[in-house]
């Protein structure tokens, strides 16, 4: 049986999750508080196709958008087959862009497709552009959020596994992206809830770190001391409401199983340099990444020509594919002068 749906409702809010504790103020955060993008921005750690009343979800895609592993396969698999077909008539999508469907049997109103860069192959063309493109990806997809009249809007992590962006530096810049976006006039008010919705929980930490530096809590959302010994707290009319403690203990467990049909094969572990290893301690460890379970090669023009192990369209492995896939050292091959091959997915 199909675990249940996670409601709009039941997704703690920043402010919220300040007043528990799980959220810790700096000292010297990098922008003024705001109370309204607190009630705005929410951070959970769960399977994104389970998520309900939510407008719409952002799918981290292949540059083909015909589907793949990880949290792309399970969109299409939760969505059935039409979003294959309509996939099929969108022409593919660049990496920094993004594109949106239907949703079909999804819990949700739309998909929007977007493309991550592979990092380490973006590094080529200059320090800045893995951000840059990955920067656009977030504001393309709100974008096209606010053009479809959609209230709330489910980011997954993007490019923070096999494509290999650290997870520290995608989450500041998810975030920062996200409030320059709903600090623009133009947009102020468009987007009622903006949801990061990861799996991995070395993602949900990047967020914990960088939220409190970008979205730092009002005055009145900071934890009392009191608050976890009451069984309710009076409001200003006199009535009580729920404590933190049973808030707290109302919030969604984090996922414990992979978000894998039953009998499709298991994820992969990601292969890192050792330098990187070490630079990247913090944030990057040796478990499933969300963008696990696909392989990308990459030719010279940069566009993506073949998808992993567990694609939605099926495409036989060649020896070489098979070869890749069991070597130790598959992001050490984008440094290679004899391949420009790359194992990559966004989940």
């Amino acid at each position: 049986m199909a675990p249940p749906y996670i409601s709009i409702t039941e997704i703690p809010t920043v402010s919220l999750l300040y007043k528990l504790g799980r959220l810790v103020p700096i000292a010297n955060p990098i922008i003024p508080p705001s109370k309204l993008f607190n009630d705005t921005i929410s951070l959970i750690r769960n399977d994104i196709t389970k998520l309900q009343g939510v407008d719409c979800i952002v799918n981290a895609a292949n540059e083909s958008l015909l589907g793949g592993g990880g949290v792309d396969g399970a969109i299409h698999r939760a969505a059935g087959p039409n979003l294959l077909q309509e996939c099929h008539t969108l022409d593919g999508c660049d990496s920094g862009d993004a594109k949106i469907t239907s949703a079909y049997e999804l819990p949700c109103k739309r998909v929007i497709h977007a493309v991550g860069p592979v990092y380490r192959y973006e590094l080529r063309g200059g320090d800045d552009r893995p951000e840059t493109l990955l920067r656009s990806c977030y504001r393309r997809s709100l974008e096209l959020a606010v053009e479809n009249d959609m209230k709330s809007i489910a980011f997954s992590a993007i490019s923070t596994g096999v494509y290999g962006y650290p997870s520290g530096e995608a989450a500041r810049a998810a975030l920062d992206e996200t409030r320059k976006f709903l600090a623009n006039p133009s947009n102020i008010g468009k987007l009622e809830r903006v949801i990061f919705c990861n799996f991995e929980r070395k993602d949900e930490i990047a967020y914990e770190e960088y939220l409190p530096l970008i979205f730092p809590p009002v005055e009145q959302d900071l934890p009392k001391s009191t608050s976890l010994k009451s069984e309710s707290q009076s409001t200003a009319a006199g009535e009580s409401s729920p404590s933190l403690e049973m808030l707290a203990a109302k919030l969604p467990d984090p996922p414990t199983v992979d978000p894998a049909a039953a009998g499709q094969p298991g994820s992969k572990k990601q292969k890192v340099d050792t330098d990187d290893a070490t630079q990247n301690s913090k944030f990057h460890t040796d478990e499933r990444s969300e963008d696990d379970w696909e392989e990308v090669d990459k030719s010279d023009d940069g566009r993506t020509e073949q998808l992993d192990d567990e694609p939605v369209e099926v495409r036989p492995p060649s020896p070489t594919d098979v070869q890749s896939v069991q070597s130790s050292g598959i992001i050490d091959m984008v440094d290679s002068h004899s391949t420009g091959s790359l194992m990559g997915k966004d989940w």
